[in-house]
């Protein structure tokens, strides 16, 4: 029963999942997506200040020039717009960007009998440049999810050169093909800003995709399966992402026999993320748990505190002088109970409440001298156990409000009063079992989201078979 309670918790940290219908789903909002470019255009600032160029060299009429040690010095960020694209994903455009480049030039100037070489530095400043990109978003064949960069343009809408050092009325030769050279190098859709672009999508882009596994292993037994069911769905104002979100048994991954129920919908669109998650995440966690024998666990005195399952003491407390027939039959021993589940616990969300119930026996036994025990009590129990959830730094955390227990006796080789049994079971359920849950539950459980993401403004609505978080995001990378 101990362990029917703990796995009860560590369930409701699973968080994301899904079967044909999702049992984890993510909506990621036009206001969240707008905040990425922004993040993506210091990254690219980033990127892009400092980039070396690649040195040029050219002929304009009578004019030889070499242009190296091109540098961007200065990156000025622009104005943003991201659309979503139905079935593909979505289109980045800017306008307004600036660039600064400082480079070193030489150059050659012969005519007739006329032989002129000089060298000296030049600043050129690249204004109004705007560029489009697309971005693809979608899963591969192990339901990981992708991201491409597709079409990029660029375009630089005007340029101003100037050269320090040298004869000036030389510069009037070279430098408007110069400016048109460098046009072209930043511009374009293979020109330096593209490049960058596609690096920031296709490179760093993936690798923090990469860094979100689709599976992640519960307690070393289990396996938490939160892979794409489908490629993401974009509507005007929001795309979302649908996952599968069943635990499996790690060694035997293996479908339950029952599907995710719907999910509550909701049209809202005033945070920059929400999260579904549904009570499948625990019951299928509960099913593989209650197949593979995970839900039975023995309770000794080592659990308990000030000898509780004594058969003989000198205090009143122990169980031998609150059901006195143990204490008689079973003198100067102690008792061992193995707890175990008859049936899966079940989660049920519902009405601003989360509940989980479940049912098992209690079996009770005395040890003997070496080692061996004797059975002489069964008890059936029923709980529903109340349990409220809060989101705290990317985590979901729970704590026990409610953790009612009731028994019978299933079978009895000695005489027992209902009374000091339940005496007894509830008082392994205070000293217990409630503050193991409560202590697993303060641990905390991450939610699948990037390391330098954060949540801000949080809100969770406990619904119908649905935790619903709602959610701001901070990035801190």
């Amino acid at each position: 029963m101990q362990q029917v309670c703990l796995l009860t918790v560590v369930s409701l940290f699973v968080t994301s999942a899904q079967c044909k219908t999702p049992g984890l789903q993510t909506r990621i909002t036009d206001r969240a997506l707008e905040y990425a470019t922004e993040v993506a255009l210091d990254i690219l600032s980033k990127q892009v200040t400092g980039q070396q160029i690649p040195d040029q060299h050219g002929q304009s009429g009578d004019v030889k020039f070499d242009i190296t040690g091109m540098n961007v010095k200065q990156f000025t960020k622009p104005s943003s717009r991201v659309s979503l694209i139905q079935n593909v994903g979505l289109s980045w455009s800017t306008s307004g960007t600036g660039l600064a480049i400082h480079g070193d030039f030489k150059y050659k100037y012969r005519k007739g009998i006329i032989k002129i070489s000089d060298h000296g530095s030049f600043d050129l400043k690249a204004n109004s440049i705007n560029f489009q990109i697309k971005i693809e978003i979608g899963m591969d064949g192990t339901g990981r999810p992708t991201m491409k960069a597709v079409g990029c343009s660029c375009n630089v809408g005007s340029a101003d050169i100037k050269f320090h050092g040298g004869a000036a009325w030389i510069y009037n030769l070279f430098s408007g093909q110069l400016e048109n050279t460098l046009k072209d190098m930043v511009g374009g859709g293979n020109g330096l800003l593209c490049k960058q672009l596609n690096t920031l999508i296709d490179v760093n882009g993936m690798k923090s995709l990469q860094k979100l596994p689709v599976t992640v292993q519960i307690a070393k037994r289990f396996l938490l399966d939160y892979r794409f069911l489908s490629k993401p769905s974009f509507q005007t104002k929001f795309m979302e992402t649908y996952h599968k979100g069943e635990v499996y048994w790690n060694a035997v991954p293996v479908d339950a026999p029952f599907t995710a129920p719907p999910l509550l919908k909701s049209s809202d669109t005033s945070r920059m993320m929400y999260i579904w998650l549904s009570d499948y995440v625990f019951n299928t966690m509960s099913y593989n748990a209650l197949k593979y024998n995970q839900l039975q666990y023995n309770v000794t005195n080592k659990d308990l505190p000030s000898g509780v399952l004594n058969t003989t003491c000198p205090q009143s407390t122990c169980i031998g002088k609150i059901i006195k027939a143990i204490g008689t039959k079973f003198p100067n021993t102690t008792v061992m109970l193995y707890m175990k589940s008859t049936s899966m616990p079940n989660m049920t969300v519902q009405n601003g409440s989360t509940v989980v119930n479940a049912s098992g026996d209690i079996v009770f036994f005395a040890q003997q001298p070496g080692g061996k025990y004797t059975y002489f009590l069964t008890l059936s129990a029923t709980m529903s156990t109340t349990i409220s959830l809060m989101i705290q730094n990317e985590k979901v955390f729970a704590k026990v409000l409610k953790l009612p227990i009731s028994v019978t006796v299933k079978d009895s080789k000695i005489p027992v009063s209902p009374e000091g049994l339940n005496f007894i079971v509830k008082g392994i359920v205070s000293v217990f079992v409630e503050p193991k849950l409560n202590e697993l539950g303060a641990a905390g459980f991450p939610l699948p989201v990037i390391n330098s993401v954060h949540f801000t403004n949080t809100q969770l609505t406990v619904a119908k078979d649905t935790l619903l978080i709602a959610t701001d995001l901070k990035y801190s990378g």
